[in-house]
């Protein structure tokens, strides 16, 4: 596997949980910058990366953005879930800029790109989304591989952080911590990975030559656990009451759900990450 990280590198979507855990573990040997959209980059963030206000959704400002970092490799993590805009035509303004400039790109998809109904799922598996979500998210990939046929596009489940907290670990121990009720599914399972694993895998990926790093590649946690094993766990790591916690089946919502959609991450033994159990 080849180790040469390269020079220059941007990440978008800089004030996100992924984006975070990537500029924390950045290589001493890359050159980082970040975009911005409303919300502040975290100040541990500011200080290892340059910070770039930017409106992903619009082509123009994203082409003149890339041009003038020039960056070898862009990793796309930037995305509002309740927004196409913000997923489909993001990913499409960032990776015709990356194109424009000759850069790879590393696009950030997830697990909810299949219907969870005939898990698991490889990497060449066809998609089938049943959410706006994952519908949205299949749409982005299919613009960044028109855009470059090369296109990196990682697929990974819930990605959790509890120092910093990621937003909904945060919500679940606000809302612990003042006796809340939360109501989690014991029926919908996930693969939940540690922020700091995967940036440590995204890494990797970064570090590969174009060629190698192209295509599809699953990085799902090492355990498959329900939502309400989940929350279960991550209330006992930071030391809070999980009385409140009450157990909801995903058949009950009001729309079709992914129930599981378990991926196999066959490619990623080449990137030598130890992944740790979520609360670990």
């Amino acid at each position: 596997m080849a180790t040469r990280s390269p020079r220059r590198v941007l990440v978008t979507g800089g004030a996100g949980n992924v984006a975070g855990w990537l500029a924390r573990t950045v290589p001493g040997d890359v050159e980082l910058h970040v975009t911005r959209h409303r919300t502040p980059v975290p100040v541990d963030v500011a200080a290892v990366a340059t910070v770039h206000g930017a409106e992903l959704t619009d082509a123009a400002a994203t082409v003149e953005l890339v041009r003038a970092v020039r960056p070898e490799v862009v990793v796309h993590t930037a995305y509002v879930q309740s927004d196409r805009a913000a997923i489909v035509d993001a990913t499409a303004s960032v990776a015709g800029a990356a194109a424009d400039v000759g850069a790879s790109l590393v696009h950030l998809s997830t697990d909810v790109v299949f219907a969870g109904d005939r898990p698991p799922y490889a990497e060449d598996a066809p998609t089938d989304p049943i959410t706006d979500y994952g519908r949205w998210k299949v749409e982005a990939e299919r613009a960044a591989r028109e855009a470059l046929p090369d296109v990196c596009t990682t697929r990974t489940s819930l990605v959790v952080s509890t120092d910093p907290m990621d937003r909904s670990t945060g919500a679940l121990a606000a809302a612990l911590a003042t006796g809340q009720e939360v109501r989690l599914f014991h029926d919908e399972l996930r693969q939940p990975i540690r922020a700091d694993d995967l940036a440590a895998e995204l890494w990797a990926l970064v570090a590969l030559d174009r060629a190698r790093r192209a295509g599809a590649w699953h990085l799902p946690g090492p355990e498959h656990l329900s939502r309400l094993e989940l929350g279960l766990r991550l209330a006992a790591r930071l030391g809070l009451d999980a009385g409140p916690v009450v157990a909801t089946s995903a058949a009950d919502h009001a729309t079709p759900r992914p129930r599981d959609p378990e991926l196999m991450g066959a490619r990623r033994v080449e990137l030598g990450v130890r992944l740790r159990p979520v609360d670990g």
